[in-house]
This record gives structure tokens, C-alpha cells and sequence, in this order.
């Protein structure tokens, strides 16, 4: 490490020498009438009638313009409510400048409510990530994060939810830059708890960089929601009903001076529908067995979540936070299930189940942040401390009946688990000169999850139920994740800009069983680095080529032992000596703007090693069980084409296709399967004018690979109409998914060694949605810029449960 720190000093040295000659030129805003500063207001360095730098004064409305090389320019000071001011000419030479006081004087109108409107794409591309502008997307009105992230071109989602990155499930999900408990436990359950409405952007980071912490083999989801940035007080309610989804939610904020205080929260009300038949044939020494089951599901969940924030401004250069994350739920599934098994033409086993699976959850999330910033521009330091609990009871019970229905085995089973975790990070950040800068960090997170589980049964169909001591265990495990990075980065302009980092993961685990299974422990050190390349071309075009390791450590759902045996002809479980994977990441980003057109293809490699994946084994008696393993290599390689573009002023489209090969062998289980695989989405936008729109949304996912066989393909669309009334304060939107068809239908194929199986499977999702908002609220004519601080310590969670 001693050549590359000292290559860094010289390189630094050599910067700060060049810079010498650069001057600084400062001053103070101040109101003309009310002799105060003015603070948060945008100052731009002029020369020749263009832009050559601008800047935000702080809250006491100082600015200052750290390195400018020598000449002439004029001093240009904006903002919302004051009549822009000139000053100038400023002679720029040899010597630090000081203006003085600049005075801005208040715009004759009166301002009675300012609205202030962003006109953006739907999608941008930048340096290092693909950004989902959501709020301007009609179509995803009165749903949750889930229907969000299906318009995201390099992302699937499956019917249930469950998320892939370009193929992968092993992602990392950030909620404003920061990790949240109900992300960790299980992705598809914690977006369906989030809704639509409230979210501003989604980023999507493929190749994050060594600031970003390891976890997440396909990279990083981070999904911003909306916060309301203007002085005063101001909210909104939305009372949103759907045929499978009520999502009312509503929120408040109130803005003075440098304090801040905010709050929303929602309920879910959600129902769906499904069913499946499995056909499965397996062979025990030479007999072959056919078994026929059919399940029809009905779920049904309330989930609440809430949130309170505060932000304190105690001077221009130190800043805290703090605030607290809530959420409760309980989430049931109803089975009926119908199992034939057959020999030779003869039935040999014949059973209906009904049954009764059900989720119920709670936990928060505190956490407190402070900043201090620095006189000298983009200098900080940032401290955050997290602590998240989180309880969960996941049971279930069942009947089985014979042919004439009568009640003759009762079962049932609960796992009682919870989770804590606490963190402590402490971040960096300092400029070399204006386009380099060099930031540094540590941080350490403790993870303690307990899971006790039982199953009892009643053998003669009565309610007189018996433990079973042989399948109850308890599983302690505690895990301690300390890091450290080192990230330069270098933006010049007209010229190629580097990221170039390091980061240094230490992981520690300790677990124990109650009932005999042997304890153990284990400790491991990863060394990520990551370098990213790009560089912006003439006629709007930039590129982009990066690499990086990424690491994914397995997590609560792969690691517990329980094993559910709800359905006791599919059981599932984890395994709590796992390993974890090791992955690099290739890729190269091309993106041009035409007029109203802009294109971007990505082309990228990523090859997993010592991949976690489900495997499923039936034994004699036809009982199939789906344990996690390392036993394979994952590789995917190919290109994510999307296009944004007006055919008219009132008329836009945007499409995507991601094209990828995946490979996944198993020297082991002596396995291979590979196939292409690709997901196609179109949005289509119209503006009639007097505030009505209509969108049009659909994508179709293609038949998906696994190691053991394939997942089905389906497609899904939907057409939303918007309204604004009440001058523009109040939405009423209208959306239909599905209107063609009832159901969506899809076929799933796994081959073992001594099994074939198939699953046709139809979820119902046709159905209405209605979406109603109103805002209310004064505001000033001041918006102030604030910084937060990116806090990214927590792993990602499942992608595929």
C-alpha cells in the first residue's frame, strides 16, 4: 500500500503547486431591505457572457469561488423572490479577493405561493449510475415500490416481487442511501410496504465504487423519496383504492430557519389470487411415481409503515439529523391443496390440505447523523450511528383430509425470530483542488439474529397436539462486519476522469444450535478494488468503462436451519454453513443526446464465484427439499439498450431491451445449463393539455435459467388517465392492469437426478386502480440546498425467496 499512498502525495503536491497560481474570490449576500444575509442563493462566475463556475452561499450567505485562474469576470447572484444582481468587473490576478457585500433587493411581485417545476426525463444517465425520475410517471400511481421498479429498464421483477439486477438477485437496496431493516430481511416484502407515490427517483448503481460497501454482487438500488425542500408547512394526502390494493398515505413538513421536521406514513390493505399444478415423476430404485397436486392461494396482508425526521442546522457548518423508521404487519396465505400420487396406474397416496401460512412483523430503525462541513468548499466529515430491531412470528397449520373430507392429521408450527443490528461509520471527504478529491472512511456493523422454531402434531386428526422435540431447534448467530476505504476521484473536464478505490472488509461469525448441532465460528477478509474510466465527448456523448469486485455475504433467510414442511410434499430451509460469494464486474457505458432523442448501450461481464443457489433433492418417499448451497460458478454477459425520445412536443416514448447470456455450472453436482435470456419495456407518454395525460406501460420478461432448469416467461401492461384539478393542487388518476387478460401465466421446469418436474402457474392481476391526491400547505419563496449523508452498511437481502 506504501507505493500507491505515495504516488497519491506526490500526485497532490504536484496539484496544490499548479493551483498556486489560481486566486480565491469571496463575498456576502445580504438583503437590501431587512439587512440580513441571504442565504442558499446561486452565484455564478461570468466571463465573456458565459458561465464559468457557480456556487450556493451558505446559511450565512457567504460564497466563495476557490480556484479561479486569472482574468476579467463578473459576479451574478440569483434567487427565487429577489431581483437578480450584477457585480463587476472583477480583476482576477495575483492576490485573493474580497467583494464585500453584495445586496439583493426583493422582486416587486408578491409572491403569495411559488411552485416551482423540474422539467426532467424519465430517465437520465450520469457518470455512474442510471437514474427513474418516478415522480413523472403517472403509470405508477396507487401501487407500491414494487410496480416502480418494473419500469427500470436493467431490472426484472417477477409476480411475486421478487427483484433481479441483469439477472442477479443478489442486490443491494438502499433507502435514501441508507439501508433499512425490512430491505435486510426480504426484498419483495419491504417494496410492497412502500408506495409509489412517495417516491421521487430510483438509482440504479451497477458498478459502485469502493465508498459503497461490498455487498451486492449485481450492484446497488437506491430509491429516494420525495422531501419537500420549501419554508412554511406543507403535506399531502392521498387516499389511493385499487381491486387488489388499498395504499392511503399521507404526509407533513414543516420548514424555519435551519430547523426541519417531517413525518409520513401509510397502510396497505392487499389481496391477491393464484393458483398452480405440479406434475412430478421420480424414480426409487426402479419404481416410477407420478405426483398430481393442485393449490389454489389466497393472500391477504395489512402492513403499516411510519416515519418521523428531524434536521438541524446549528450553523453554516455543522448539521445533524435524526429520526425513526416504523413498520408492523401481518401477512396471511390460504391454501387449498389437492395431492394425488400414483404407481403403475395405481394411487398410492391421496390427501387435501387446507392450510393457513401466516407472517407477522414489526420493527424500527434509529438513526443519527452529524456533518461538519469546512471554510475550505466540499471538505466534510460525516458521523452516523444506526440501531434497527425487528421481530418476526412466521407459523402455519394445517388439516389433512381423506376422499370423504374428514379431518384425520393436524400440524402446525411456529419460527420466532428477531434480529438487531447496530452501526457506527464514520466518513471523510477532502479536495485536492476543484476536480480532485480523495475521501476516506471506516465503519463497523454488529448483526445478532435469533431464530426459535417448534412444530407440534395432532396424529388422530383431533386438538390434542404433541410436540415434536426432533425437529424444534434454536439457531443463535452473530455476525461483526468492520471496514475501511480509500476512494480518488478525478473529474476534469474535456478529459478522461478516474475512480479509483480500495476497500478493506473484515467479517467475523459465531453460531450455536440447543439442540446438540455443533457451534462454530469463522472469520474472513476481502480486499475490494473498483476503478471506474469516463469522459465526456463532444455532441453530448460520454463513456464509460469500470471494474469492480463485489462480495455477498449469506444472510438471515439463506442461513436459518428451519426447515418448513407447511406443504409436506415441498419443503424448503437454509443452511447455516454457507459461504460467501465472490464476484467481478466488467463493464463499458456509451450514451449520446440527439435533440429530443438520447440513447445508451451498456455492455457488461460478471462472472460469480462460489454462487449460493437453491438446490432441490426428492427422496424415496417423493418428498422434494430446497436447501441453499455454494456449488456453483454464475456467469452473464451482454447489453442493456435503452432510448428516450419526443415523436412530438405533447407525445413521448421510451423503450429498453436487455439482452444477456447466463451460464451456471456446478463441478460438483456435475450440472450445466446456460441460455439467453432478455426483458423488453416500453412507456409511451401523452399530454392533452388542461392538465390531462395518458400513459401506456408494458414489458415481457423471457424464459429465465437456473441450475436445476427454468422459470417461465410473462409479460404484463397497464394505461393510466390523470387529471389535475383544484388548480393544480389536487391528481385524480385512473389505471386498468391487465385489461385483456385476467390472468398471467407462466411454466416452470427443474430436472433433478432422479426427478422431472413441472409447474403451470396463473396469477390473477387484472384489476382497477384509483389514485387521488391532494397538497396543501404555504410556502416562501426560499429553497435552500441540503446535503445528506450517504450511509450504505447493511446488506442487501434476498433477490429470489
Amino acid at each position: 500500500m506504501k507505493t500507491p499512498l505515495l504516488t497519491l502525495a506526490i500526485l497532490a503536491l504536484t496539484l496544490n503547486f499548479v493551483s498556486a497560481q489560481h486566486v480565491r474570490i469571496s463575498g456576502l449576500l445580504m438583503d437590501s431591505t431587512a439587512s440580513k444575509p441571504v442565504e442558499f442563493a446561486t452565484v455564478a462566475l461570468l466571463q465573456d457572457g458565459k458561465i464559468t463556475e457557480g456556487v450556493t452561499a451558505d446559511a450565512k450567505g457567504r460564497f466563495t469561488f476557490a480556484k479561479v485562474a486569472p482574468g476579467v469576470y463578473i459576479v451574478q447572484a440569483s434567487l427565487l423572490g429577489y431581483t437578480t444582481k450584477t457585480f463587476g468587473p472583477v480583476h482576477a490576478d495575483k492576490e485573493d479577493i474580497e467583494i464585500g457585500v453584495i445586496k439583493l433587493a426583493s422582486a416587486a411581485q408578491n409572491l403569495k405561493e411559488v411552485t416551482v417545476s423540474e422539467q426532467k426525463a424519465l430517465f437520465e444517465e450520469r457518470s455512474d449510475r442510471m437514474v427513474y425520475n418516478a415522480e413523472k410517471d403517472i403509470s405508477i400511481k396507487g401501487g407500491d415500490a414494487t410496480d416502480v421498479l418494473k419500469k427500470i429498464p436493467s431490472i426484472a421483477v417477477d409476480i411475486e416481487g421478487n427483484v433481479q439486477l441483469r439477472g442477479s438477485g443478489n442486490i443491494k437496496v438502499l433507502i435514501n442511501n441508507k439501508p433499512s431493516n425490512v430491505v435486510a430481511r426480504s426484498v419483495s416484502e419491504a417494496l410492497k410496504q412502500i408506495p409509489a407515490d412517495i417516491i421521487k427517483q430510483v438509482e440504479v448503481i451497477t458498478s459502485p465504487s469502493a465508498k459503497y460497501d461490498a455487498e451486492g454482487t449485481a450492484g446497488i438500488i437506491n430509491i429516494i423519496t420525495k422531501k419537500n425542500t420549501l419554508k412554511g408547512t406543507n403535506g399531502s394526502i392521498s387516499p389511493n383504492f385499487g381491486q387488489w390494493n388499498n395504499w392511503p398515505n399521507a404526509s407533513i413538513s414543516h420548514r424555519n430557519k435551519g430547523l426541519t421536521l417531517s413525518a409520513n406514513g401509510g397502510f396497505s390493505n392487499w389481496k391477491n389470487k393464484r393458483y398452480m399444478q405440479q406434475l412430478r415423476t421420480f424414480t426409487n430404485a426402479d419404481t416410477i411415481t407420478n405426483q398430481d397436486q393442485m393449490q389454489w392461494v389466497r393472500g391477504r396482508g395489512k402492513n403499516f409503515y411510519g416515519s418521523f425526521n428531524a434536521d438541524w442546522d446549528i450553523d453554516s457548518l455543522n448539521r445533524v439529523g435524526t429520526g425513526i423508521n416504523y413498520y408492523n404487519g401481518i401477512n396471511t396465505n390460504y391454501f387449498d391443496i389437492t395431492f394425488d400420487e400414483t404407481s403403475l396406474g395405481v394411487s398410492r397416496q391421496y390427501f387435501q390440505r387446507d392450510m393457513r401460512r401466516t407472517y407477522d412483523w414489526q420493527g424500527a430503525t434509529v438513526n443519527f447523523d452529524y456533518t461538519r462541513l469546512f471554510k475550505k468548499p466540499k471538505r466534510e466529515l460525516t458521523l452516523l450511528m444506526m440501531y434497527s430491531f425487528e421481530g418476526e412470528d412466521s407459523d402455519y397449520d394445517s388439516d389433512l383430509k381423506d376422499r370423504s373430507d374428514a379431518v384425520y392429521y393436524r400440524e402446525k408450527s411456529y419460527n420466532i425470530s428477531n434480529n438487531k443490528e447496530g452501526t457506527i461509520q464514520l466518513d471523510f471527504t477532502n479536495p485536492l483542488d476543484s476536480i480532485s478529491t480523495l475521501e476516506t472512511g471506516t465503519k463497523t456493523i454488529f448483526r445478532k439474529i435469533l431464530s426459535d422454531y417448534r412444530i407440534s402434531s395432532a396424529i388422530d386428526g383431533s386438538q390434542d397436539f404433541h410436540d415434536m422435540p426432533e425437529q424444534a431447534n434454536v439457531f443463535d448467530y452473530a455476525q461483526q462486519v468492520t471496514s475501511a476505504y480509500l476512494v480518488y476521484n478525478r473529474t476534469p473536464k474535456n478529459k478522461w476522469g478516474i475512480n479509483l478505490g480500495a476497500r478493506y472488509e473484515h467479517t467475523f461469525i459465531q453460531a450455536n444450535f440447543l439442540n446438540g448441532t455443533a457451534s462454530f465460528s469463522n472469520n474472513y477478509g476481502n480486499l475490494i478494488p473498483s476503478v471506474s474510466l469516463s469522459r465526456s465527448l463532444k455532441k453530448s456523448q460520454q463513456v464509460r468503462v469500470s471494474y469492480t469486485q463485489r462480495i455477498q455475504r449469506p444472510q438471515f433467510f439463506y442461513l436459518n436451519p428451519y426447515v418448513n414442511q407447511a406443504d409436506s410434499k415441498n419443503q424448503y430451509g437454509g443452511n447455516p454453513y454457507l459461504k460467501p460469494e465472490l464476484t467481478h464486474s466488467v463493464e463499458a457505458n456509451y450514451s449520446v443526446s440527439i435533440k429530443q432523442t438520447s440513447i445508451n448501450a451498456s455492455f457488461f461481464l460478471r462472472q460469480t464465484n462460489n454462487a449460493i443457489e437453491s438446490i432441490s433433492t426428492v427422496d424415496s418417499a417423493g418428498v422434494l427439499k430446497q436447501i441453499f448451497q455454494n456449488v456453483a460458478q454464475n456467469s452473464a454477459y451482454g447489453l442493456n439498450l435503452s432510448a428516450n425520445t419526443k415523436i412530438m412536443k405533447q407525445w413521448s416514448v421510451n423503450g429498453s431491451l436487455n439482452l444477456f447470456y447466463n451460464v451456471l455450472e456446478s463441478a460438483e453436482l456435475k450440472t450445466r445449463n446456460a441460455d439467453w435470456m432478455y426483458r423488453i419495456n416500453l412507456n409511451s407518454t401523452i399530454d392533452f393539455g388542461k392538465g390531462i395525460k395518458a400513459q401506456l406501460f408494458g414489458f415481457y420478461n423471457s424464459p429465465r435459467v437456473n441450475l436445476q432448469g427454468s422459470y417461465g416467461g410473462f409479460g404484463f401492461y397497464n394505461i393510466v388517465l390523470q387529471k389535475e384539478v383544484l388548480k393544480k393542487k389536487g391528481t385524480i388518476g385512473f389505471g386498468y392492469d391487465n385489461p385483456f387478460n385476467q390472468r398471467i401465466r407462466w411454466k416452470n421446469d427443474f430436472l433433478g437426478p432422479n426427478f422431472v418436474q413441472t409447474q403451470d402457474v396463473a396469477m390473477y392481476r387484472r384489476g382497477w386502480r384509483l389514485n387521488l391526491k391532494y397538497e396543501f400547505g404555504q410556502v416562501s419563496g426560499n429553497q435552500r440546498q441540503k446535503k445528506r449523508i450517504s450511509n450504505d452498511d447493511k446488506k442487501a437481502g434476498e433477490g429470489n425467496n
